[in-house]
């Protein structure tokens, strides 16, 4: 009998996605647009109970692709340093980069309201239950320098506006949180985004919320 992971193809490539950002999320800003400042953003990284900081993203920006495989994925990049928009920019020593992914359900589209991080899947059950993607999901990737940072699952991203055209902006607020316990200290991320649109499949004259 086929196992859950090779039924899936989804989950297999959300288990991709997510390792491939982890190791390599700057790459993701390689097809870039132009920066966009934003709101101070809080962050409490998990490794002591007490560390916490705060950066000012000077670039921001979001794509959306539709895949061909089915279901649909916006990205939102959001850096503490200055990004170009056509080659790529390695992660610099004290920089910060937060990648949100927003995974969609086939037939979906991304729409305004709040995305929920269930967390990784930690085992066939779970991992089914967390992302056969009945429903959207957020999933957050986070780089200190050359370090990614877990966060713990807890919280939503709420997508307020969308305009999902070439130039458009989303904007939203993040409120992924989740105290600790077990031996894990908290995780933290907080603060307003706005970011403009580089690449997209939605075409000009679409309706924005």
């Amino acid at each position: 009998m086929a196992s859950n992971h090779s039924r899936n193809p989804r989950l297999s490539r959300v288990r991709s996605l997510f390792k491939a950002a982890c190791l390599i999320a700057p790459a993701l800003i390689a097809a870039g647009c132009r920066e966009n400042p934003v709101a101070s953003i809080q962050l409490m990284t998990g490794e002591s109970t007490d560390q916490q900081m705060s950066f000012l993203p000077k670039s921001s920006f979001a794509e959306y692709v539709e895949l061909t495989t089915g279901g649909d994925e916006l990205r939102i990049t959001l850096a503490n340093y200055e990004l170009n928009c056509d080659t790529y920019t390695p992660n610099p020593e004290g920089g910060v980069l937060v990648v949100l992914t927003f995974l969609l359900p086939v037939g979906q589209h991304p729409v305004v309201g709040a995305y929920p991080w269930p967390g990784l899947p930690r085992g066939e059950k779970s991992a089914d239950a967390n992302f056969d993607l009945k429903s959207p999901v957020v999933m957050p990737v986070i780089r200190i320098g050359k370090r990614s940072i877990p966060l713990l699952p807890g919280g939503n991203v709420d997508i307020q506006r969308l305009n999902l055209e070439r130039q458009g902006e989303v904007s939203g607020a993040m409120r992924l949180e989740q105290s600790g316990g077990n031996g894990q200290p908290p995780t933290r991320l907080f603060g307003s985004f706005t970011a403009r649109v580089c690449r997209t499949t939605i075409p000009a004259g679409s309706v924005s919320q």
